[in-house]
């Protein structure tokens, strides 16, 4: 994934956290994710409960937003790439189709909790879109 080692160096992310997942903090209660793994549709549920167990430790805060990259096959709608647990967590995906190159986010505004990750998101598709 190229585009983790271009994120890495740009953003720059730096402040790792010690987890299972290679995962940077970003921002207060902002955490970058990469997924090796290709994120199917009928994966994600299962994506989103070991989000949901690895981060509910005191390395993060309680209430968090996880933008998670990842690569795909498949095509996505915005509304399948956020995910709201109901208590603290939301969860935005920023997938890229290995074969197309197509990248599908979502960037809307969201600020219930301090949870808006539209300008992050942003500057990720920034990024990656550099030649």
């Amino acid at each position: 994934m190229i585009i983790k080692d271009k994120l890495i160096k740009e953003y720059p992310l730096t402040k790792k956290i010690d987890c299972s997942l290679e995962c940077f903090e970003i921002d207060k209660r902002k955490y970058l994710v990469f997924l090796d793994e290709i994120i199917k549709k009928e994966d994600i549920k299962k994506v989103l409960k070991d989000l949901e167990e690895t981060t509910n430790n005191s390395k993060f805060t309680t209430f968090k937003t996880l933008i998670v990259v990842g690569n795909t096959k498949e095509e996505f709608k915005k509304k399948e790439l956020v995910y709201f647990n109901s208590v603290d967590t939301y969860v935005v995906f920023y997938l890229i189709n290995d074969k197309t190159y197509d990248i599908y986010m979502d960037d809307s505004f969201v600020f219930p909790l301090g949870y808006n990750y539209k300008k992050y998101i942003k500057k990720i598709n920034k990024i990656s879109n550099k030649q």
